[in-house]
């Protein structure tokens, strides 16, 4: 049985996060845990920023992340910790109170290595902000996704979202440091080695964080860049990890191109279909929002994700990542 209040170790990997990462912060030194058993790491990325400073201000230990990215920045992370328990999240979360503490119970089932759950939407976000987590969630109806809005209770999963992770020290012994390989997906191939060792990772309603979602278009096109060049480095290693939505969509931009030519010199008609796809993606995201400006963000939104996950696909595919530092 664990103590009542282990400690835990909050990790937290960054790079030029300055703004954002005061809010974070400031959330997690108001959970309802005590703050003798609670320990912040900020993995810093080389900032060029007041990052490192606004981490010390608000009493975490910093930490130098010499590759610049999320692999690494768990794995140095990790080693300076000291808890019982490590949770990982990012600069761009918020927290309930009871996340830690409501996380404890499902620790004391058996097997239980990693605890999760939903990654929820701030209210005061913007309208694209909306438009991004609405590809999250069908994302994550077709089970394509780790972050999870809709949590009965808590059941099994094969993955945790990175956001919103806490471990057992001794699980995490079995499989870190991670490969630092991973551009991104890390967490995905820690969860599958995790699961391969007899672990079970649980998803619980009631641990939760708010999560912001990339504020602006560049950023989002640079956030699904990144997350598909990850993805494939993972299937690679294992196919099981890929879903038939991470091949589909890669292959959408070439079909699409396809398409847009072939109608352009042969049968103007069948850009129809692309209206038809528009406006039922338009009809949908009104239904879900009730905004007309969050449903126009959509579908620029759709677009980028598309546009994006399919150049990150073929590049990786095509030309591999060779070295990961500094991306």
């Amino acid at each position: 049985m664990m103590s009542d209040y282990p400690l835990v170790s909050i990790v937290i990997p960054v790079k030029n996060e300055a703004e954002i990462l005061k809010r974070c912060l400031n959330s997690l030194l108001n959970l309802d845990y005590p703050r003798d058993s609670l320990e912040i790491i900020v993995a810093d990325g080389n900032s060029s920023d007041e990052t490192p400073k606004v981490a010390e201000s608000f009493g975490a230990k910093v930490v130098f992340n010499e590759k610049e990215v999320v692999v690494s920045g768990r794995n140095v992370g990790f080693k300076a910790s000291r808890g019982d328990l490590v949770a990982f999240t990012d600069a761009d979360c918020t927290f309930d109170s009871r996340w830690l503490k409501n996380s404890l119970k499902y620790f004391e089932m058996p097997r239980v290595g990693g605890v999760g759950g939903p990654t929820l939407l701030p209210e005061e976000s913007s309208d694209f902000e909306k438009a991004v987590d609405l590809i999250f969630l069908l994302a994550e109806k077709f089970s394509a996704t780790a972050h999870r809005k809709e949590v009965s209770s808590f059941r099994e999963v094969d993955d945790l979202a990175g956001c919103n992770a806490i471990y057992k020290r001794e699980v995490l012994e079995k499989v870190m440091p991670i490969e630092e390989v991973f551009l991104t997906a890390e967490d995905v191939w820690m969860n599958y080695r995790i699961r391969h060792f007899g672990f079970r990772l649980i998803m619980a309603e009631d641990v939760y964080v708010w999560h912001y979602r990339r504020s602006s278009p560049k950023r989002f096109l640079r956030q699904v860049y990144r997350f598909s060049i990850g993805r494939i480095q993972v299937g690679m290693r294992n196919l099981c990890l890929l879903h038939s939505l991470h091949i589909l969509t890669g292959w959408s931009l070439p079909v699409f191109l396809f398409i847009f030519f072939y109608s352009l010199f042969k049968n103007p008609s069948v850009l129809l279909y692309l209206m038809i796809i528009i406006i039922a993606l338009l009809i949908f995201s009104f239904l879900k929002t009730k905004s007309l400006r969050v449903s126009l963000s959509f579908i620029l939104a759709s677009f980028l994700f598309v546009f994006a996950w399919s150049v990150g696909f073929w590049r990786q595919l095509l030309f591999p990542l060779k070295e990961i530092r500094g991306k």
